[in-house]
C-alpha cells in the first residue's frame, strides 16, 4: 500500500517540483570553471527569434567567434552580412538585412549586465546578478545537458529570464534563450563549437562599408 501511495504522489508531483532534488550549483559551477578555461570559442550558431507582440518567427544563421576577455562577432550568414562585432574598444553592428547603409558603433561597456556577447554575459560571476535554478535535461543536438534558469536579482533590466543549457561532456552554454524585457525570446544555439584555437586578428576588425552611415552612440 506505501508503495502505491508513493508512485501516486510522484504521478501528481509536477517535473519543476521533482526536480528540487537536483541541484543548480555544481553545474553552474562546471560552467564556469569551463568558461573561466576558455580562450578563445569559435562555433556556428543558429538563432530563433519570437516576438509574441506582433507574432513573428525568424530564423538565423552565422558564425559565432570570441577572443576574451573582450573580442567576440557573430556574422551572419544568413542574413548574409550582418555583422556584430566587439573588437575591444568599440562594438559595431551593422544590418544590412534590416537597417541598410547604417552602421551603429558604440563604445564596448565594462559593467556587467551590459555585455552583447551571450556567452561571457552569463558565466562571468553570474551569482552577483542572477539567482540560478535547475530547470530539467534535455538533449542538444544529440548532446546531453542540463538547463539552468538565470532570473535576475534587480528588476528593470534588459532580460526577464536567461536558460542556459550546460553541456554535460565540456561543460560549456551550447544553447541560451533569452527572453527580453519586451517579451522577444531569442534562442541561439551553438554546434561544431571548438575552444582554444588560433583566431585571426581579422576576425574583430570591422570597416564600414563605402557611403555607410555611421551613428555614433558612444556620445550623447
Amino acid at each position: 500500500m506505501r508503495n502505491v501511495v508513493a508512485a501516486a504522489f510522484l504521478a501528481v508531483m509536477p517535473p519543476c517540483r521533482l526536480a528540487v532534488c537536483q541541484d543548480a550549483n555544481p553545474i553552474l559551477d562546471r560552467a564556469v570553471a569551463a568558461f573561466s578555461s576558455v580562450t578563445t570559442i569559435r562555433a556556428d550558431f543558429t538563432q530563433q527569434v519570437r516576438d509574441p507582440m506582433i507574432g513573428t518567427n525568424s530564423t538565423s544563421r552565422g558564425e559565432f567567434l570570441q577572443e576574451r576577455p573582450n573580442r567576440f562577432s557573430m556574422r551572419w550568414r544568413e542574413p548574409a552580412g550582418d555583422v556584430l562585432l566587439s573588437d575591444g574598444m568599440f562594438l559595431w553592428v551593422y544590418l544590412p538585412s534590416s537597417a541598410p547603409g547604417q552602421v551603429v558603433k558604440a563604445a564596448v561597456s565594462r559593467q556587467p549586465g551590459q555585455s552583447p556577447d551571450v556567452v561571457a554575459e552569463f558565466l562571468d560571476h553570474p551569482r552577483d546578478r542572477f539567482t540560478v535554478t535547475f530547470v530539467r535535461t534535455e538533449n542538444v543536438l544529440a548532446r546531453p545537458t542540463d538547463v539552468l534558469a538565470f532570473a535576475p536579482k534587480q528588476q528593470g533590466g534588459p532580460y526577464r529570464q536567461v536558460l542556459i543549457w550546460v553541456d554535460r561532456q565540456d561543460g560549456l552554454p551550447h544553447q541560451i534563450e533569452i527572453t527580453e524585457a519586451s517579451g522577444t525570446v531569442r534562442r541561439i544555439t551553438f554546434d561544431r563549437m571548438r575552444v582554444n584555437v588560433a583566431l585571426p586578428s581579422s576576425a574583430f576588425t570591422f570597416r564600414p562599408p563605402a557611403g555607410a552611415r555611421v551613428v555614433d552612440a558612444s556620445t550623447p
